[in-house]
């Protein structure tokens, strides 16, 4: 089992009022119009031409949702939101990040994933009892919880080992994979995405992408070598077909935005610097 506090690299935000739920709705590209107590659902912010603002997982409670969003984009998300509040919407945003704690715990091995239903509930898992509650999620594809509210922060593992899990499983994080380059399908982000809701910014964008089956680029697991950077071109030939975005600490592994004819597995590409690079 792995352990990682996840304070700085998710925030916490709560949204309140009576709209609360309908605002997000048509603020993103999840269905959260009849979200219910107890139940989670991955939704993004994009911008009128599709690109991302943030993703974020919200979670429901009785009274309010909780937004697990990223840190680093926090403070864009919150002004982000608070420009399309109208005087009529009774919706409000506090962050609370610096209030409660989020602790990632994962259960990596070499067995199969066990799928997981993703729901709030209150933290029956014996991991960590004077958690606030619990988020069920497969963020790295496998099994794992995030406990939020823990009065007391346990001994965690380190984050580069985080970082090697996330870039090896083809997680996408903010700033450098989810960023307003990129629209959430070539993220991979396909699960947060309805195609069967109302309006929302930047749905014209997303559903013509979808309709006619075809991506610009797609977000790619790859296989580096040492002195590989994060924002190194790509290349095929003469051409440069993408660009790599997190690289694993040891070097080894990256993800990396590529052009979708050539992202495909065991297509070989080189760095602009000379670097091997395989596409998994």
């Amino acid at each position: 089992m792995l352990c990682f506090d996840l304070s700085h690299s998710f925030a916490r935000i709560r949204v309140q009022g009576s709209n609360r739920a309908d605002f997000l709705h048509r603020m993103s590209t999840g269905d959260l119009a009849r979200i219910q107590p107890g139940e989670v659902c991955h939704t993004v912010f994009t911008t009128p031409i599709g690109r991302m603002v943030d993703l974020a997982t919200v979670v429901a409670f009785e009274n309010s949702l909780l937004m697990l969003s990223s840190y680093v984009h926090r403070e864009k998300l919150l002004r982000w939101l608070r420009k399309y509040v109208f005087f009529n919407d009774d919706v409000q945003f506090s962050d609370e990040s610096q209030i409660l704690s989020h602790i990632g715990v994962f259960d990596i091995d070499d067995s199969t994933p066990t799928p997981m239903i993703e729901a709030i509930q209150k933290n029956t898992q014996g991991v960590f009892p004077n958690a606030t509650f619990a988020v069920a999620t497969q963020p790295l594809g496998y099994a794992g919880w995030h406990m939020i509210g823990l009065s007391e922060v346990p001994v965690v593992d380190p984050l580069a080992k985080y970082e090697d899990l996330r870039i090896r499983h083809g997680v996408a994080s903010a700033p450098n994979e989810i960023n307003e380059d990129y629209i959430p399908l070539e993220a991979g982000l396909w699960g947060a995405v309805s195609f069967n809701k109302g309006c929302y910014i930047g749905q014209e964008i997303i559903a013509r992408m979808e309709a006619r089956g075809q991506l610009a680029k797609k977000l790619m697991c790859l296989q580096t070598q040492v002195g590989a950077a994060v924002g190194d071109d790509l290349i095929s030939g003469n051409d440069n077909v993408g660009k790599l975005t997190s690289v694993t600490p040891n070097g080894t592994y990256a993800l990396g935005y590529v052009r979708s004819a050539f992202a495909h597995q065991g297509q070989k590409l080189k760095t602009h610097t000379g670097n091997d690079i395989t596409v998994l």
